[in-house]
């Protein structure tokens, strides 16, 4: 996460991660321990202050990558990167076109295959190297 936030210049994001944690909920007349994820969100203001957020106050754009990074990770850690070397990006509409090329050559490295659909205005900031489908 924090290569990734690094690499798209979210500059008002610190830092973003998920914590396991263990939480006592009543289920009928029992108590019982359930794990449960929470998520993090530390953000610095323009002085240099960090405070702790909600996802809530992501933009669109950061809750987006926030998701496909979680989901990459997810990925790698399960080994899924073995028995399914194929990864699909979608609807990225809701990220700029210069973070979409720096997205897109991240995932590429953890991918045999990368297919990422987009809008012909986000196609213009890939690398001319990436091969493209423009009908079917």
């Amino acid at each position: 996460m924090d290569a990734v936030l690094s690499i798209l210049e979210y500059e008002n994001l610190e830092r973003i991660w998920i914590e396991r944690v263990e939480q006592t909920v009543r289920e009928g007349r029992q108590k019982i321990d359930r794990t449960v994820f929470e998520l993090h969100i530390v953000r610095t203001t323009e002085n240099g202050a960090a405070y702790e957020d909600t996802i809530e106050h992501l933009s669109e754009s950061e809750r987006e990558v926030t998701g496909l990074i979680f989901a990459l990770a997810g990925y790698l850690v399960h080994d899924l990167h073995e028995s399914v070397p194929f990864i699909l990006l979608d609807s990225l509409e809701a990220i700029d076109s210069a973070r979409i090329a720096e997205l897109v050559e991240y995932f590429a490295d953890y991918a045999e295959h990368l297919v990422v659909a987009l809008l012909p205005e986000d196609v213009q900031a890939l690398d001319d190297d990436y091969n493209r489908i423009t009908s079917i």
